[in-house]
Order: C-alpha cells, then structure tokens, then sequence
C-alpha cells in the first residue's frame, strides 16, 4: 500500500510542477497564485480575461489510485429559481453538443465550467490547454447566459 502512496504523491508532485510551470509561461508568477488547499490538496488562483481559474490538485479520493487536476471556473450566478429549468436544459445541451473537453456544472449557487482528468500522464501541453479552454468557455458563455437566463455574472460579483 505504501508503495501506491509514494507513486500517487509524486505524480502530484510532478503535476503542481507543471501547473506551475505553465503560469510561469503566462507571465505570472506561480507564489503569486497559490491559495490554500486541503492537506495533501495544491490550489492556484489566477485571471484570464474576465475569467476567474481555479486550479486544484487532489490526492487519491473514492477509490482512484492517482490524483486529479480539476480546473474551474465561476460563469454565473443562478438565476431566479423560475429560471432554472430552463438554464439547466441549455447547459445540458451545450455539454452534449457544443462544449469540448470541458463541461458546466454547478457549486454553490454558481454555474461554473470545469474540466477534471488524472494527475497520471499529465503534460505541460495539457494543463495550458485545459487553463484555455476553461477561460475561454467561463469568458464566451457569461454574458450570453446572464443575459438570456437574467442572472449576474460571475466576474460582477464583489471580491
């Protein structure tokens, strides 16, 4: 079992490397971006565009034996609960047509878009192209979706 341990906790090891190594390729320094995480757990904050990103490096959870890197990113507030039906089928429709890679979800009160795969195999390549594509679906779909559902963007909200 130790053996797996060890194995699980260089493959974060590596991947926080690679996170951070990619904000560095941003212009931003890495130190900058780190926030506080659950023990065994790394975090990085940072802004593309309008685009809040968090990045969240877990350990081993529910039986997986490597770790994850989840990329997140608040899009809008819910709407008025009348609204809602109808901003959950268009974020349906827009995982199982439009989106890649990528998918909305929500936490909390927010409609977030997100993307999570294994710390296993993990490359520099992959980790800016999930950082873009991230920011890039948060920062195409939060005034179109605020607009059409009446909610507030994320980006509005204050800090």
């Amino acid at each position: 079992m130790a053996l797996f341990a060890d194995q699980s906790a260089e493959h974060l090891r590596l991947a926080a490397a690679l996170v951070e190594q990619t904000i560095k390729t941003l212009g931003i320094d890495p130190a900058a971006t780190r926030v506080s995480a659950a023990e065994g757990s790394a975090a990085y904050a940072l802004k593309r565009g309008s685009a809040s990103i968090l990045v969240v490096l877990h350990p081993p959870r529910d039986g997986e034996p490597d770790g994850t890197i989840r990329v997140v990113a608040p899009v809008i507030r819910l709407p008025a609960p009348d609204r809602r039906p109808a901003l959950y089928q268009r974020l349906l429709e827009l995982n199982g047509g439009e989106l890649l890679g990528v998918a909305f979800g929500i936490v909390g009160n927010d409609v977030v878009v997100l993307s999570e795969r294994s710390v296993r195999d993990l490359d520099e390549s992959e980790v800016g192209a999930t950082l873009r594509a991230v920011g890039r679906v948060a920062d195409r779909y939060d005034d179109a979706l605020a607009r059409e559902f009446g909610a507030t963007r994320s980006s509005d909200q204050a800090s």
